[in-house]
């Protein structure tokens, strides 16, 4: 440290090694001692064995490089979609034009805080982002303390019970079932409780028109794009099949390894034409009934209807024709039995609140 001629106080700052080995040297002053430390200190942080580290960056433009370069190049492109979203509806807005090194933990909390309500899927995908991009700004240097260090997540959403379709849902569905090009899905889906994925990896092949059965062995892994496994070793089974599936198929068969719901072009469904695929039955099925429950959506008007209604359909189904529990897990393929249990437990104890405003009803 040296005193210069105007009063300034003047130091030289090791701040790495160059490829050869010679020492990088920086400079710095100050009015005063305390001023020409705290110089010091700040240069300090811009290096990183060497290499100045850019520590004036907001957070729009550091989560970009950080996404770019560390997230993108691994990830699928159904969860670069997600993290696509997850930028522009929940971070950018409140955190986008913000110094990276002014953002503090009560802002994060804050900003977890408001997203209360939303779905889990949603919410660990705000705090994923938020904690790995402030974790590698701190590990790069960019900033002095990790804020995002004891982030909590917010109660999340409950999700909606399944129910069954009403009276009205199936009459809708069967309908669009019978007239629309793709309503083999809704066909398939209704008659035997399959997993979507499960649905449109069917393959001729898979069926016996003998036995009238169906059998499940593959699925559509739509985050890969491609034919992959059933979802454990209990979705790998046999459904039997009703007659009106039986005479929905028969006419249609064909090849062995040709798919049952082929996509256009007679290949396996992916991701993105499936979802659009879903929407316009969905609101085919709401055209039928406007009275039906439904939402808003791209295609307009729809049905609320997800595949997953459709399997807790097949399981309301099942109990009330009778099926015991054991075949009913088999004909879901529930890797664990408790999970039928519980869905007909779920349906004994709405078939007693029934019966007992039938009771009620009876002595009026």
């Amino acid at each position: 440290m040296a005193k210069q001629k105007d009063g300034r106080y003047r130091a030289k700052i090791t701040v790495g090694r160059d490829a050869d080995g010679n020492p990088i040297v920086k400079y710095v002053s100050g009015r005063t001692k305390k001023e020409l430390e705290a110089a010091k200190e700040e240069l300090k942080k811009r290096y990183v064995g060497g290499v100045e580290v850019q520590r004036d960056v907001t957070f729009g433009e550091y989560a970009k490089e950080w996404y770019d370069v560390y997230k993108k190049p691994n990830i699928s492109y159904s969860s670069q979609k997600t993290y696509d979203s997850t930028f522009r509806v929940h971070l950018l807005p409140e955190l986008g034009e913000r110094q990276m090194r002014a953002i503090t933990a009560n802002d994060l909390q804050s900003l977890m805080n408001e997203k209360q309500g939303l779905g889990l899927s949603t919410m660990n995908s705000v705090k994923t982002i938020i904690v790995n991009v402030f974790a590698k700004a701190y590990a790069q240097g960019i900033i002095d303390r990790d804020p995002s260090a004891g982030l909590t997540r917010p109660a999340a959403k409950k999700k909606d019970s399944r129910r069954a379709l009403t009276d009205a849902e199936t009459k809708a569905v069967l309908k669009v079932a019978d007239k629309h090009p793709d309503g083999m899905i809704l066909k398939v889906l209704y008659y035997t409780g399959m997993r979507l994925g499960e649905a449109c990896g069917l393959q001729w092949q898979d069926i016996d028109f003998k036995a009238r059965t169906i059998s499940v062995r593959r699925d559509v892994d739509f985050k890969a794009g491609c034919i992959g496994d059933v979802k454990t070793k209990y979705s790998i089974r046999d459904i039997p099949m009703p007659p009106k599936l039986f005479e929905a198929l028969f006419p249609l068969r064909g090849l062995g390894g040709a798919f049952v719901i082929p996509a256009p072009g007679g290949g396996h469904w992916r991701n993105t034409p499936l979802s659009r695929a879903w929407l316009e039955l969905m609101a085919a099925v709401y055209a039928e009934d406007d009275s039906i429950e439904s939402r808003e959506t791209e295609a307009g008007r729809a049905s609320i209807l997800t595949p997953h209604y459709f399997r807790h359909n097949y399981a309301t189904v099942l109990y009330y024709a009778g099926v015991d529990v054991l075949t009913a897990q088999r004909y879901l393929g529930h890797a664990k039995a408790q999970t039928t249990i519980d869905i007909y437990t779920h349906l004994n104890e709405e078939k007693a609140h029934k019966d007992a405003d039938k009771l009620r009803s009876y002595f009026q």
